[in-house]
């Protein structure tokens, strides 16, 4: 959604009207940005552990199909295994490509507000 605003003429980032409104310092705005990023980095970095987790669950139920000779128990148990951690390796993936860009574009955001505040 942020991709498409951007490439409006009249848009301006968040960033740019937090600076207008307050005239904060850089510094002051590196921590917005961290506090923007928070979510997807919490996201992309817990994520795989999630899907750890969702491996792991079936394992016990599959483990007792394998003693008990059931080779279909084990096998159902074990698609959802992989299922769990594939989910979660592709939502850690998408989260951590989306915080790469907007890392990259508040931080230009960033840049251009120095530039304004130099110019005068």
């Amino acid at each position: 959604m942020e991709a498409g605003q951007r490439r409006r003429a009249d848009w301006r980032s968040p960033l740019w009207r937090r600076w207008r409104a307050t005239d904060a310092a850089s510094d002051d705005l590196e921590l917005m940005i961290l506090k923007d990023l928070e979510s997807l980095r919490i996201v992309s970095r817990s994520a795989p552990v999630l899907g750890l987790v969702a491996t792991m669950i079936p394992m016990g139920p599959a483990l007792l199909a394998l003693g008990r000779g059931d080779a279909s128990g084990v096998g159902e148990n074990m698609v959802v295994a992989f299922s769990g951690v594939t989910l979660a390796l592709i939502a850690a993936s998408i989260a951590h490509y989306v915080l790469t860009v907007r890392r990259r574009w508040l931080l230009q955001n960033l840049r251009a507000i120095e530039r304004a505040r130099e110019a005068g």
